[in-house]
């Protein structure tokens, strides 16, 4: 509002000794002239005068009062439209916009895209298979020592290898490499035998499903076979090494030549004694361990575990999937959170800017009111300043409208 105005009006109904003095003064003037007369019936000119000027400040404020309440409205209005507005954006907008971004994530990784199908098939058919042959069973997987068994295999066969490399160290004593290297092989394959051996007669437990029992009996045989005669050879070339008293200056060939040209017979040549024996038995202890191990690791069932591992493997990767398609939507939703808590903090400054506006807007109705009865009764005290002053100094009585209520007359007027 015009800050002139408002002091001028401020002035006006706030009025100062002096000017109150300078209205006496004037009633004075007026007394001394018997003004105004006795039978008139309005009011006087500088009475008049004086309403005159208090309604035109009184038409000045009014109408700087009432702009300011049309500006209020104005901005009250507009707050209103951009309230709406923004609630038009947090209802409507955002959340079209937070279901178009979910909708792409759907599409690129979420349930729509094909990378989650194939994962989430994989899952469905892993755990399919897993409880076909569980719903057959009708019992858990049944195996034990898993993190240690291919350690303890691996243990095993290393322990081979001591043992039996004296064997070879009759045919290759200028090579101990070579020795080392065939040893630490037939460790690896006694040691697989002995795996091989183990499943197979757990295999045999398994009594849902139909196997070819004979098949089986044949493979343990043979291979338990083979295994006791390679046992028994390195046995006997642990004896031959043992017995011999140059072994530097013997070698595969004389080895063949003193077995033909002893006096003793082919029997005889192939008999081990307790050095080689105890060999024999130190391979065959390890191969138990290693056979036993094996039949203790797995289950009987020859898929089960199979499907077991496939489900946990298949279940793993889908959960790491969606792990990262709902860190991805996560994400989404954070941002959208975000903006969501920004916008509704801008319609709550909004809210309260319209809130004080409203309560300005009220206290100007107030106002108008309180400052029309202060211009009221301030122009009230110079009227009665005039004709008090004017009433005492003439001679002869006032006139009636002295007696009069100044309030109603002046609210008229104004």
């Amino acid at each position: 509002m015009d800050a002139n105005a408002v002091r001028n009006f401020q002035r006006m109904i706030n009025p100062d000794e002096s000017e109150l003095i300078r209205h006496a003064r004037t009633g004075e003037v007026d007394g001394t002239k018997e003004y105004p007369p006795l039978k008139t019936q309005s009011l006087s000119g500088h009475e008049k005068q004086i309403i005159y000027e208090g309604k035109t400040e009184w038409m000045k404020y009014s109408s700087l009062i009432e702009q300011h309440r049309i500006e209020l409205s104005d901005k009250i209005h507009r707050l209103q439209s951009q309230h709406e507005s923004e609630n038009h954006t947090v209802t409507s907008s955002l959340a079209e916009s937070l279901n178009r971004e979910v909708e792409v994530l759907d599409q690129e990784l979420g349930t729509l895209s094909a990378e989650y199908k194939h994962h989430e098939d994989l899952a469905i058919a892993a755990k399919e298979e897993k409880h076909r042959i569980e719903e057959v069973l009708g019992r858990p997987l049944q195996i034990d020592h898993v993190d240690f068994y291919l350690p303890a295999l691996i243990v095993l066969a290393i322990a081979e290898v001591p043992i039996n490399r004296l064997a070879f160290e009759l045919f290759f004593e200028s090579m101990p490499l070579v020795s080392l290297l065939i040893s630490a092989a037939i460790g690896g394959l006694l040691i697989f035998f002995a795996h091989t051996i183990g499943v197979m007669i757990k295999r045999l437990k398994c009594k849902e499903i139909e196997i070819n029992r004979d098949n089986v009996y044949l493979t343990i045989t043979l291979l338990s076979l083979l295994t006791m005669t390679l046992m028994y050879f390195l046995g006997l070339m642990r004896e031959k090494w043992v017995d011999v008293n140059d072994p530097a200056a013997l070698n595969l060939e004389s080895f063949i030549n003193s077995a033909t040209n002893t006096d003793k017979g082919i029997t005889e040549s192939f008999l081990i004694g307790s050095r080689g024996f105890t060999l024999l038995l130190l391979n065959l202890a390890i191969f138990t361990v290693g056979m036993m191990l094996a039949f203790l690791r797995h289950d009987p069932h020859p898929f089960y575990e199979k499907a077991v591992n496939v489900y946990n493997k298949a279940q793993q990767k889908f959960l790491i999937y969606k792990r990262k398609y709902e860190a991805k939507k996560n994400e989404i939703l954070r941002a959208h959170n975000k903006r969501l808590n920004d916008k509704r903090s801008e319609i709550k400054i909004i809210e309260e800017q319209i809130k004080i506006y409203i309560r300005e807007l009220d206290g100007i109705d107030k106002k108008i009111t309180t400052d029309r009865k202060n211009l009221v009764s301030a122009l009230a005290r110079k009227v009665m300043a005039y004709q008090h002053s004017n009433q005492k100094i003439r001679k002869t009585p006032p006139p009636d409208y002295f007696r009069s209520d100044l309030i109603p007359m002046i609210e008229e007027l104004i």
